[in-house]
């Protein structure tokens, strides 16, 4: 050994991890990813979100189209799911809500099913709300909504809420 290399003994080991130990890091990322991940990435958690946002969409899209398209429109929501309506009539009368409205991006009917788990906790359902040609919204009878509503959707411990204001037709 030179003296140099007694004087710096560092320098003349090899250094970094062996082969085995690279391994078994490899083992333990893989048994990991295998138990934990999918608790973090789990559809299921997702789907109270996905019908929030399918319900603000609807609601939003209603109130729209009764201001753009000078007909009332109705959105029906129960135990089940929701969909938006159409007053077939649209002559500023008592309105009939006959006709399903389509869905921008599909062309179907704007009706969406509940996942299984996922419940509306507040209002207790069968909920009606109509978009006025003005942009408010009122409840089945016609009448305004005053104060702010909130809507609860529930997947098991997760509670997600969007608010309706009945007087100026924010939907948050």
């Amino acid at each position: 050994m030179s003296r140099w290399s007694r004087q710096h003994p560092s320098l003349t080991r090899p250094s970094g991890f062996s082969l085995v130990e690279l391994i078994i890091i490899i083992i333990i990322l893989g048994i990991l990813s295998a138990v934990a991940l999918p608790r973090f990435f789990r559809p299921a958690d997702f789907e109270a979100r996905f019908v929030v946002d399918d319900l603000k969409l609807a609601l939003q899209y209603g109130q729209k189209r009764a201001v753009n398209g000078g007909c009332q429109t109705e959105f029906r929501l129960t135990t089940t799911g929701f969909s938006l309506w159409s007053d077939s009539v649209c002559n500023g009368a008592t309105p009939v809500y006959s006709n399903a409205i389509n869905h921008p991006s599909d062309g179907g009917a704007f009706s969406v099913t509940f996942p299984t788990g996922v419940t509306l906790k507040t209002p207790v359902p069968p909920l009606t709300l109509r978009f006025t040609t003005f942009g408010t919204i009122t409840n089945s009878a016609d009448a305004l909504i005053a104060a702010p509503l909130t809507l609860q959707i529930q997947q098991a411990d997760v509670v997600r809420n969007i608010i309706v204001h009945g007087s100026t037709g924010v939907i948050e």
